[in-house]
């Protein structure tokens, strides 16, 4: 894949205002192509890829597109992210994954409502890639009951769009795992204001329940590493696993006609709390 001709790809030396996107990989040579060539059509100032010590083609493919790659090895995701973002000179930086696709428009109205709203993280509006399977239905109406626009919020998830400025005032080591709860929770301690926006991504999820149940028990473990380093949250962790993943994100769902969406969120809050128990 060759990247679109979009001008001048300043890197390092990003012109304001500027958009830095970038990506954490680990064996995503099947998934990073069609990613970027997404993130490229938005016309970002740079792209930067941090893969933590890829086995397959990665970091090659990457670099073939114009990315710049760093090689670090396996710091883990939350220090991967941190490395990113103190790499960079834009003025801003958007956090996305292998598994998203941005529409073109993406970086324009992110930019925009950030801009309007004096935000310091902006979280995009979340969709299933689809794909025909009984779980990218289940994620789509997942993310239609979660990931809202919301004007204000305390969670900013993926993709994202942040102050690059900011995200250098967290002092505190992110960690590989829930890294963006963490995150968040240093800008709301900081009174920094983070909102969910209007501008719609797409995600690649797992279609198999040995993928979805791995990927969830890794949630558990992140909440339960969360509580352990903020045991104020304790409660507010408690009722996301017990009665809003479960209760609310899943039946909700169901009066817009996805009848079988208690399922799929009561396997979630299962696996979940098995995550949560492994880590004990």
């Amino acid at each position: 894949m060759v990247r679109p001709s979009l001008g001048p790809v300043r890197n390092n030396d990003c012109v304001t205002p500027s958009v830095s996107i970038q990506i954490c990989t680990l064996n995503e040579a099947d998934n990073i192509e069609q990613c970027l060539e997404s993130v490229w059509a938005t016309g970002p100032d740079e792209v930067i890829v941090i893969d933590g010590g890829s086995s397959d083609a990665t970091a090659e493919i990457a670099q073939g597109t114009g990315a710049r790659v760093l090689t670090p090895g396996r710091l883990g995701l939350g220090p991967s992210r941190q490395l990113g973002y103190r790499s960079t000179k834009c003025d801003y930086t958007a956090f996305v994954d292998a598994d998203d696709r941005l529409p073109a428009s993406w970086i324009s109205d992110m930019v925009s409502e950030l801009e309007e709203g004096d935000y310091s993280a902006l979280q995009s509006s979340l969709r299933a890639l689809p794909e025909g399977s009984w779980w990218d239905r289940r994620w789509d109406a997942y993310f239609e009951e979660s990931v809202q626009p919301q004007a204000d919020t305390t969670m900013v998830g993926r993709p994202a769009l942040f102050r690059t400025s900011d995200l250098l005032r967290v002092e505190e080591d992110l960690t590989s795992l829930d890294e963006d709860t963490h995150l968040s929770r240093a800008f709301e301690l900081m009174g920094l204001r983070q909102g969910v926006g209007t501008a719609f991504a797409f995600r690649r999820v797992e279609t198999t329940k040995r993928e979805n149940t791995a990927k969830w028990r890794s949630y558990g473990r992140g909440y339960r590493g969360f509580v352990k380093d903020h045991p104020d949250r304790r409660s507010a962790i408690y009722r996301h696993m017990l009665i809003t993943i479960p209760l609310i994100r899943g039946f909700r769902p169901v009066l817009r006609g996805r009848l079988t969406q208690p399922v799929f969120a009561f396997l979630m809050a299962y696996s979940i709390f098995m995550g949560w128990r492994d880590a004990a």
